[in-house]
Formats: structure tokens, sequence, C-alpha cells
């Protein structure tokens, strides 16, 4: 395996893209990435020996995050209309 191969590969999966954007923006601020949230979740799901449950972010962070995804969003089709004016 070369250094830069990752130890897992990607698996496709069919998500609403804003949701996909606003758990980036929730797991970030908890210092943290969607693929190791996933992860914990299926291996608490699945059973695995010495998994507890994952921790669930407050109200208020998912909130600030979902706020922060889409101001986000609304800038980037500001700057896309203001290209195509």
């Amino acid at each position: 395996m070369s250094p830069n191969q990752p130890k897992n590969p990607t698996r496709p999966i069919r998500v609403d893209l804003t949701e996909w954007g606003i758990l980036g923006e929730a797991t970030n601020a908890m210092g943290s990435d969607r693929s190791a949230e996933l992860r914990a979740f299926m291996d608490w799901y699945l059973h695995k020996p010495g998994t507890k449950a994952p921790t669930r972010p407050s109200k208020a962070v998912v909130d600030a995050a979902r706020k922060t995804y889409l101001e986000k969003e609304a800038a980037k089709r500001a700057t896309e209309a203001a290209k195509n004016s």
C-alpha cells in the first residue's frame, strides 16, 4: 500500500446535499469530521465490542451549523450570479 493510499476505500452514499453540508459544519464545530462520526455510529450500531453511542451535538451547535452552511451557500450563489451577469 502506498503512503498516500487510504486504509479503507470510499463508499458512495446518497444524501441530501444540504444535510451533508450541515453535517460537515456541525462535525467541524465539534472538532471532528463526517467520516469519523459516521464510522463511530456504524461501530455502535453494529454492536462492535467496547463502543458506545456517539455523542450528539446540542441543538444550538446544529442550528449554528445550519446557519453557517446556508450563509456560505447563499454567498456562493451570489458570486455565481455576479459572474453570470
